[in-house]
């Protein structure tokens, strides 16, 4: 059932005005595809905006920001639905995937790319240049949202957090105005942007760079789940010495027992290291064959491969689903830290959850003198460890105590070697960018919101924490709600 409306007749007077002179599309709650047009990727967050809106021009968008501030709304960005986190109540929803032009500079190495285009349509464009773009695992998501919320890369080790990898942002601000926004026309909104992009305006396109790899290798590994322990402490040390055109993410993934799972690995667990190398296959082989001596095999899948098949390493879910997730970033893993997440992992995999993965950082992610142009910077901490509970088609949504359940015994392990700084495009439930950001780089974007969007009419799917700005306004949105999602569209 759809829920109720959240607006009065008025801002429904202006929504249904702004309906007769769009180029693209506004669908309205008591219009038919409005649950389908407002659901999130991650369909555990109920978002029940005042509208979703696809403009089809920037003249769309700026009709969009006349309409929100004349009907007392903000405006959400999501392309895909990836950056879901609260309700959305009293805002219009803006899904820009009518922005999708892909254009490829391979001499000058860099991409111009829509704000709609996902990470499968850039990397397919791609092939065969030699140059890579600093994707995330799932090939499904925005450019524009990973970019623009950190982004943790397959290549970060090697060049860096990935919204570093922004040279220009296009955007439509708070006036209406499209402003194109680099190191010589606002060096102190492009620092924002690469973090914090939400906040200040729509993008339409980007410009980013793209950096040559001839070679790539890598793919899945599996192992018997009763190896976490080892095959977790092999890698670490694999990661100690290894060059940072190395990356490695471990994982423990209990697999239903449903179709669509190939028949011999469904209802079982298993360990898994998904590695990515920035290189030729025999030196990738090299850098992996004590992790493949450590443990039985179940399965290696490790070749080379395009750039346009980097999505199939990881073989992340595509399609939308429910889930409940948590995030944090720990300083380092010993063997007693590996030892209690993986027997917190089997506790609370009694209580429904799906996966536990660590992504070791390290290399170019915590070289300090990266970044000092964009707010993410660099991340002084040894991994970054995420787990989700995927629920069944139909299932209620779980109440707090089985949150609780889920994830205290991650929670209880990571408390003396935790980080208090995750990358925005790994916040989870509950989590805005105070978990991100030092105080000193919210009181720096808070003054930015101030002078870019004085009324704060855009909200990031992940606002800055409650009473940054004076009055205890929140520059973003309201707090997140029941559902989870990770912060990225």
């Amino acid at each position: 059932m759809s829920p109720t409306p959240a607006s009065t007749s008025g801002p429904h007077q202006v929504l249904t005005a702004l309906s007769e002179t769009l180029e693209g599309t506004i669908v309205l709650p008591d219009d038919p595809g409005w649950d389908a047009a407002r659901a999130a990727w991650n369909l555990a967050v109920d978002q029940r905006p005042s509208a979703v809106v696809r403009p089809r021009s920037v003249r769309d968008l700026r009709k969009v920001i006349v309409a929100a501030r004349e009907a007392g709304l903000g405006v959400t960005v999501q392309p895909r639905g990836h950056g879901a986190s609260d309700d959305l109540v009293g805002r219009i929803l803006v899904r820009t995937t009518a922005f999708d032009e892909v254009t490829v500079n391979v001499v000058a190495r860099f991409a111009r790319v829509g704000a709609g285009v996902p990470w499968g349509t850039l990397l397919n464009r791609l092939d065969g240049t030699g140059l890579v773009a600093l994707a995330g695992s799932n090939p499904d998501v925005s450019v524009a949202g990973f970019l623009l919320s950190g982004g943790h890369s397959w290549f970060s080790r090697w060049k860096g957090l990935a919204a570093h990898s922004i040279r220009a942002v296009e955007l439509v601000d708070a006036t209406g105005a499209l402003r194109r926004v680099t190191r010589d026309s606002d060096a102190e909104l492009l620092w924002a942007v690469r973090g914090a992009g939400g906040l200040f305006g729509v993008v339409t396109t980007l410009e980013v760079d793209l950096y040559p790899a001839p070679e790539l290798f890598g793919g899945k590994i599996l192992f018997p789940a009763e190896a976490a322990e080892v095959v977790f402490g092999a890698a670490a040390e694999i990661l100690l010495d290894a060059p940072p055109e190395l990356s490695l993410f471990l994982g423990l993934i209990n697999l239903p027992d449903v179709e669509g799972v190939p028949q011999l690995l469904r209802g079982r667990s298993f360990t898994q290291v998904d590695a990515v190398f920035v290189g030729p296959a025999d030196a990738g082989e090299d850098l992996l064959a004590p992790l493949l001596s450590i443990a039985p095999v179940i399965a290696n899948l490790c070749g080379t491969f395009p750039i346009s098949h980097l999505g199939d390493v990881s073989g992340e879910p595509q399609e939308p689903s429910r889930s409940l997730d948590w995030s944090r970033t720990v300083s380092d893993l010993d063997p007693a830290t590996i030892a209690s997440l993986v027997e917190g992992f089997h506790t609370a995999s009694y209580a429904g959850l799906t996966m536990l993965q660590l992504r070791p950082l390290g290399g170019m992610i915590g070289d300090a003198t990266v970044g000092d142009d964009g707010l993410v910077g660099h991340l002084d901490a040894g991994f970054l460890l995420f787990a989700a509970a995927i629920l069944p088609p139909g299932a209620p949504q779980p109440p707090a105590s089985d949150r609780h359940l889920l994830f205290q015994p991650l929670d209880d392990t990571v408390q003396a070697v935790g980080v208090p700084r995750v990358v925005p495009s790994m916040l989870t439930s509950g989590q805005d960018l105070g978990s991100a950001f030092t105080p000193a780089e919210l009181d720096r974007l808070a003054g930015l919101k101030r002078r870019v969007d004085p009324e704060n009419l855009f909200r990031s799917n992940r606002p800055l924490p409650s009473g940054v700005l004076p009055g205890g306004t929140t520059p973003g949105g309201s707090q997140p709600g029941g559902g989870a999602t990770s912060a990225l569209d």
